[in-house]
């Protein structure tokens, strides 16, 4: 992926959906990488989140297994 691609982040898992800490999707750019991680910087806040990465404009760093392209609308 090329940085300035606009992603789809999976946050969470383990608790009861809508919930803290539940599974859900947020939309990011990605900005960086480092070994087996991107960095992303948050399109949107995410209340549900637990780590502190929770405001539209934070970066933080997931897995790249968690970071998927968005793929572009052909309309």
């Amino acid at each position: 992926m090329r940085f300035g691609t606009r992603v789809m982040v999976e946050r969470g898992g383990g608790a009861a959906p809508g919930t803290r800490g539940s599974r859900r999707f947020v939309v990011g750019t990605l900005v960086g990488a480092c070994k087996n991680e991107y960095i992303v910087r948050l399109e949107q806040d995410d209340p549900l989140d637990t780590v502190g990465w929770d405001k539209k404009g934070m970066v933080g760093r997931w897995s790249k297994s968690a970071v998927k392209a968005l793929e572009e609308s052909h309309e």
